[in-house]
C-alpha cells in the first residue's frame, strides 16, 4: 500500500540554492524511494502548468504524507524569512499547519540541516517551535 504504516510517504520541502544543492537533495530522494519510502519532490511530481501554490497546499495538508521532510541550508533560510518564492509559500503553509494542529508525532516535520552549525539554517520562526 503506497504510503501506508508499513510504507512511509514524505514531502520533501527545499530550496533551489545550487545546482550542487538540488543534486544532493535529487540525490537523497532517490536514497529514500530505494529504501522504500514514497518521496513527494517538486521535481518529481509537479507538473508542467500545475498550479505550485495549490500543490504545496495539497503535499503540506495532504492526510497520506506521514512526514514533511524540510532540508534547511542558508537559502532557504533566507527565503523562508523573507517570504518569498515556494519556499516562503511552504513554511507559511508548515508553520500554520504544525503551530495550529494538536501535535502528533508522526506530523512534525523532519529537519536535516546542512550547515555545520547547529540552528543557523533554521528558518527565525521555527526555531523556538521546532529546535
Amino acid at each position: 500500500m503506497v504510503g501506508s504504516i508499513t510504507q512511509p510517504k514524505i514531502f520533501v520541502s527545499y530550496s533551489w540554492t545550487t545546482p550542487q544543492h538540488e543534486q544532493w537533495v535529487l540525490d537523497l530522494a532517490d536514497r529514500l524511494s530505494g529504501d522504500g519510502i514514497v518521496v513527494i519532490l517538486d521535481k518529481w511530481n509537479l507538473k508542467e502548468g500545475q498550479d505550485k501554490h495549490v500543490f504545496m497546499e495539497q503535499m503540506v495538508h495532504e492526510e497520506s504524507i506521514t512526514k514533511v521532510l524540510v532540508i534547511c541550508d542558508l537559502g532557504y533560510q533566507a527565503k523562508a524569512d523573507d517570504r518569498k518564492g515556494g519556499v516562503g509559500t511552504e513554511t507559511q503553509l508548515i508553520s500554520r499547519r504544525f503551530t495550529t494542529t494538536p501535535r502528533r508525532k508522526n506530523s512534525f516535520p523532519s529537519f536535516v540541516n546542512t550547515t555545520k552549525t547547529e540552528n543557523h539554517a533554521f528558518p527565525t520562526s521555527w526555531r523556538v517551535a521546532f529546535t
